[in-house]
């Protein structure tokens, strides 16, 4: 592995401690407004507008910002000051926040869905950000460390934002005339957003890492030419394992929220598996991030593989119970953890610190190009499965199998 330059030496603690808090509201707003409008779709204010399996497309919205915008966020990670750029974000995620309010108080449904689309855009530059400044504010021997506890922090987010989007779904179901109830989903979108920046002004100041990088005209440019440089490298074999996680979990998540329908629960219920899958994944990265020792540890990602396909295949095949789908995404979640640490710390590393931006925006573009990718499969063949949505878990099941196909061809003496 490459040395650590002077510009990634030690940065005061209270760093890492800006950016999880920062991140956790960030994670939570997105999904607090992409559930709240999956749970819309599906059996809410706005059932059918996008016809049987249309949470897909709502998660797409989510998705596209990512696909063609990260060819601009890198170049800008790398020519700015990461600090500046997330603070610029989190300032332009409070108008964005309400006005996603305001579209459900209107009920105009795409008026909160071009707002979640423009508050994914917000985040695509500021994700770059976010993960390339870690080798910057902690040491090398706990990047892993840092990543697990990130990790964690995220899909505890991730499960916050659901469990609080299933309860406000709840609330607007009601039909009520109550104003507050009206612009509860605003309100809690706006508090989130004033949290986040509120932490993260606290970051330290952080160089530039290459004031020279020259933005493109065409963001798409960036991908070709920092795709050519990971071709010639592990880089891109662990970008498309990475991927790979992520397009598991877009299915995924996408089949839960409507598991109601079979299970015969409320949008609270399946906002509890929701939080299952979140929780036991921050759990298994916590754990990845510990037992890396200070190194990064490939092997527990292709355990992580093994582990995610047997427990879609348990999911897919047993009986139709809401405790034993429970304990399926419990064991996902942990062996999802298991493998992404590893994975996310190889991305962080191998790249040179000034070219550390771009190829995280082309990894991140490449993976969200994979959950658009599924959000499609997940719309188009949705139909295909009738009453049985639930068999879709076997073809999830393949998904990890050959995740752990593409995590074998990574040979660790080649990334020394």
């Amino acid at each position: 592995m490459r040395k650590v330059n002077d510009t990634e030496q030690i940065r005061p603690p209270r760093g890492l401690t800006a950016l999880l808090i920062a991140q956790f509201m960030g994670a939570a707003n997105d999904n607090i407004l992409k559930t709240i409008l999956g749970f819309a779709v599906v059996n809410g204010m706005w059932e059918g507008k996008l016809g049987q399996g249309g949470q897909g497309l709502i998660a797409l919205c989510l998705f596209v910002p990512f696909i063609l915008f990260s060819g601009w966020a890198g170049p800008l990670a790398d020519r700015y000051s990461k600090r500046t750029i997330s603070v610029a974000m989190k300032w332009i995620e409070i108008p964005l926040a309400l006005s996603a309010g305001i579209g459900f108080v209107m009920g105009h449904f795409w008026s909160a869905a071009i707002a979640m689309f423009i508050l994914a855009t917000q985040s695509t530059f500021f994700s770059p950000a976010k993960y390339g400044m870690i080798p910057e504010i902690v040491p090398k021997e706990n990047i892993s460390r840092a990543n697990g506890i990130l990790n964690m922090t995220t899909n505890v987010a991730i499960i916050t934002g659901m469990l609080i989007a299933g309860i406000v779904s709840d609330q607007l179901q009601k039909k009520t005339e109550s104003v507050f109830e009206m612009w509860l989903p605003g309100i809690v979108l706006t508090g989130v957003a004033v949290i986040g920046l509120l932490a993260i002004v606290w970051l330290p100041k952080l160089m530039p890492m290459e004031p020279r990088t020259r933005l493109p005209l065409n963001p798409f440019a960036t991908y070709i030419s920092t795709g050519r440089e990971m071709c010639s490298s592990m880089l891109m074999r662990v970008a498309v394992a990475w991927a790979s996680f992520y397009l598991l979990a877009t299915i995924v998540l996408l089949l839960v929220t409507e598991l109601g329908l079979i299970l015969h629960v409320n949008d609270t219920k399946v906002s509890y598996l929701l939080a299952s899958i979140g929780i036991s994944v921050g759990l298994g990265s916590l754990l990845a991030g510990f037992l890396s020792r200070g190194c990064i540890r490939l092997r527990l990602s292709k355990i992580g593989a093994l582990g995610m396909a047997a427990s879609m295949l348990l999911a897919g095949l047993a009986p139709i119970s809401y405790t034993m789908t429970l304990i399926c995404l419990v064991f996902l979640g942990l062996f999802a953890g298991l493998y992404a640490v590893p994975l996310q710390s190889l991305m962080q590393m191998l790249p040179l610190p000034e070219r550390r931006g771009r190829v995280l925006a082309t990894s991140n573009a490449m993976s969200f190009l994979f959950m658009a990718i599924g959000s499609l499969l997940y719309w188009a063949t949705r139909p295909l499965f009738g009453d049985s949505p639930h068999y879709i878990f076997l073809a999830c099941a393949v998904v990890g199998f050959c995740a752990w196909l593409i995590t074998i061809t990574i040979r660790k003496h080649d990334l020394d």
